[in-house]
């Protein structure tokens, strides 16, 4: 049952016409723009800005993919679908894992293309660089998979849209995915460390600029993965509530 759903709801996303505008041709048509003004740049890792460009540009690419996710959670409790799925033998937690898992299979192919895109434009890394950065990132999506999912929770199907646009554009400027910071005035290096996509941008670049700090960047962002998961848990038990 969990696997069949799970393959109606990807097909159903895949279909979405919302799906193939906003969270591939947008990250992709930013990784063309600023991979080509800022690509001969080498920041203060020693790395230069059109691979940077393409890590942070990815993984801008994976968190939205995660992100739609909540887009149909609302719609869905708004035309009532969700009351019908109650009337089958899935369980509330299985119908969370299947959102989750669906958000985070949108996240694999956006990321691959920004990738395939930076091979393309003569980004240079090992074959292992390759497959870490991608996998970092991945996982490192899964936050935001939860996030869509408690936004599509507390939403309506008209506004959910808008919410997760308005919450997209501080995540990717002042996260420091859309522009290096090194070239950023300095309070925003400081305001970047708040936002769970700086975390994000910097698990993706370790394979590649060999920092620091993977401890604390994981650590990081598996707060910001318990915590909307808690309050997932509690507002889908609310929801359920009010229809038995």
């Amino acid at each position: 049952m969990n696997l069949v759903y799970l393959r109606l709801e990807i097909v159903r996303i895949v279909r979405s016409p919302q799906f193939a505008l906003f969270t591939i041709a947008v990250p992709l048509g930013m990784f063309l723009l600023f991979g080509g003004l800022f690509g001969d740049y080498v920041g203060p890792d020693g790395v230069r800005a059109s691979t940077t460009t393409m890590i942070n540009m990815g993984a801008y690419g994976a968190l939205s993919g995660a992100l739609f996710t909540g887009t149909r959670v609302a719609t869905e409790r708004t035309d009532g679908w969700q009351r019908q799925l109650r009337l089958t033998p899935m369980r509330a937690p299985d119908y969370v894992f299947v959102k989750i898992a669906s958000a985070m299979a949108m996240a694999l192919p956006v990321l691959l293309v920004i990738f395939v895109a930076g091979a393309l434009r003569g980004v240079e890394l090992t074959a292992t660089q390759w497959v870490l950065t991608a996998v970092a990132l991945w996982l490192g999506a899964l936050p935001f998979a939860v996030l869509g999912l408690l936004l599509g929770l507390f939403g309506k199907g008209d506004t959910v849209g808008a919410m997760t646009g308005a919450l997209m554009l501080p995540l990717g400027v002042f996260g420091g995915l859309w522009m290096p910071l090194s070239i950023m005035p300095g309070w925003m290096t400081t305001v970047a460390h708040f936002f769970p996509t700086y975390w994000l941008g910097r698990v993706g670049t370790m394979p590649v600029g060999g920092a620091s700090g993977l401890g604390l960047a994981v650590g990081v962002l598996a707060a910001w993965l318990v915590v909307p998961a808690l309050v997932v848990v509690r507002r889908f038990r609310l929801d359920t509530a009010k229809v038995s």
